[in-house]
């Protein structure tokens, strides 16, 4: 065969193609494609479950109009989430957007109290987020298919989810091992924090006198210990304050940690065959000690009676 006699394929196939890419670029510009996902919480001072936060996703080369977001619960209960009729929020091509929200005091319509507790809690009541766009209706059917470890935790629980605790903006980075921060204030305004840890007693943190193992015991020692320092000259500043770097990390992060220990480096093998195995293991221990708990309750339920 010729190179002629292949022509009229090759006309095909560059047709076919021509043909792919007109009606992919034709779907993509055309309609609307939104994704979209929330989430529903409760909290300890508020009655009634609420929206914690919503998330949309454009997936179409094409700016949407939005002027409210609903959350539709069922098929005829429309929780209003934002509003934005004044001034219409425009989701551009690919664009994303998110909003967080608070408790609620209640819910209302037609001026009397709905309570929906029981349809915000229930799996089997169908939730859906409902747009009212500039093309009308459009209820977002698909969810945003979001990743987190935590999820991979309990398939496999040698999954480890690693948060970086880092202090808060102006602080001051000083490691975990630091123990005081002495903030000292000097006649001209100039404010310097110095760092202290546990060993400093034998290290010149200061350059007219060293630190002593007793004046590291605790916040007050050393605040005392400094204090007399700057009377008898060897500390130039008019202010001295100490601060329990502990208790200063306890506070930035609302609680103490544990012990310390060294990452371990597992293989593919052991964390996907023995992970799993370990995991199996850990579900069922853990289901017969729930079991016991479940049983000792109640005993001790009915034997109060």
């Amino acid at each position: 065969m010729s190179f002629k006699d292949f022509i009229p394929y090759i006309a095909l196939a560059v047709s076919l193609t021509a043909l792919y890419f007109v009606v992919r670029n034709y779907r993509r510009k055309s309609g609307t494609h939104i994704k979209g996902m929330f989430c529903i919480s409760s909290s300890a001072y508020a009655e009634d479950k609420y929206v914690d936060s919503v998330t949309l996703e454009n997936f179409k080369d094409r700016s949407v109009i939005i002027f409210k977001i609903f959350l539709r619960i069922g098929a005829n209960y429309y929780i209003e989430l934002d509003d934005f009729e004044h001034e219409p929020k425009i989701l551009r091509p690919y664009e994303s957007y998110a909003n967080h929200y608070g408790p609620v005091d209640f819910y209302c319509v037609n001026m009397n109290r709905i309570k929906l507790n029981q349809l915000l809690g229930s799996r089997r009541v169908k939730k859906r987020l409902v747009l009212s766009t500039s093309h009308g209706k459009y209820v977002v059917k698909k969810w945003i298919n979001r990743w987190d470890p935590i999820g991979d935790f309990f398939d496999n629980h040698l999954t480890a989810s690693i948060i970086p605790m880092r202090p808060p903006e102006g602080a001051g980075y000083y490691g975990s091992d630091v123990k005081y921060l002495v903030r000292l204030l000097t006649e001209d305004g100039y404010k310097k924090t110095i760092p202290v840890y546990l060993s400093d007693y034998n290290y010149p943190r200061f350059e007219k006198f060293r630190l002593t193992e007793e004046s590291l015991f605790s916040q007050e020692n050393l605040e005392d210990f400094l204090t007399n320092q700057a009377i008898n000259g060897n500390l130039k500043c008019i202010n001295v304050e100490v601060i329990d770097a502990d208790q200063l990390r306890k506070k930035t992060y609302g609680h103490d940690f544990g012990e310390s220990f060294e990452a371990k480096h597992y293989s593919w093998f052991f964390y996907v065959f023995v992970g799993k195995l370990l995991t199996v293991w850990s579900n069922i221990r853990l289901y017969f000690i729930n079991r016991k708990h479940q049983k000792s309750n109640k005993v001790l339920h009915q034997t109060r009676r």
